[in-house]
């Protein structure tokens, strides 16, 4: 018993002198923005767009990207998906500087510093191809670098499956 109390104690003490990590105001931002609404026709594109004014105005460099992917449906057939989601940049962490929030997510994710089309397909987790990059840098964050691709080159083509009948063992 004499343990227990010690225990408790201890861990009392630990998280009493413990702070919960300070979110900086550009998480706090991509937190606070949230989705247009039912009635949006492309709702990863209004939700960009909402948190792109929000991050431009507290003058965050960030990044809004378009990209399209390829998944495997609940049917097994080859799909092509397209999603737009906001790169941004948090000055608050240097180890970890580049973050992305998309509509669906409920906190930004971490991505690895490195190039767009690599932070795309760790976040999807699969090949990407980049469709459309618009860059916004934190100072005089009015003027845009527009590139487009032309998706050829990153997307790779499914890989068929061999239809072949299932062995059987020898019966003895």
């Amino acid at each position: 018993m004499h343990k227990l109390s010690v225990l408790f104690t201890g861990a009392a003490i630990l998280l009493a002198g413990c702070e919960p990590p300070k979110r900086s105001r550009a998480w706090e931002i991509a937190l606070t923005v949230r989705h247009a609404g039912p009635h949006v026709d492309a709702p990863a594109v209004a939700y960009a767009e909402r948190l792109h004014g929000a991050l431009q105005e507290a003058r965050v460099e960030h990044k809004i990207v378009t990209f399209k992917f390829r998944y495997r449906s609940r049917l097994l057939l080859n799909r092509e998906g397209e999603e737009t989601v906001v790169i941004y940049r948090d000055n608050a962490a240097p180890a970890n500087p580049w973050w992305l929030m998309a509509e669906r997510l409920p906190a930004p994710v971490w991505l690895p510093s490195a190039p767009v089309e690599s932070q795309v397909s760790f976040y999807v987790t699969r090949p990407a191809t980049i469709v459309k990059t618009e860059e916004f840098p934190a100072e005089g964050a009015r003027t845009a670098r527009t590139s487009r691709h032309d998706g050829k080159a990153l997307l790779k083509p499914f890989k068929h499956w061999k239809k072949t009948k299932p062995s059987r063992g020898k019966r003895r």
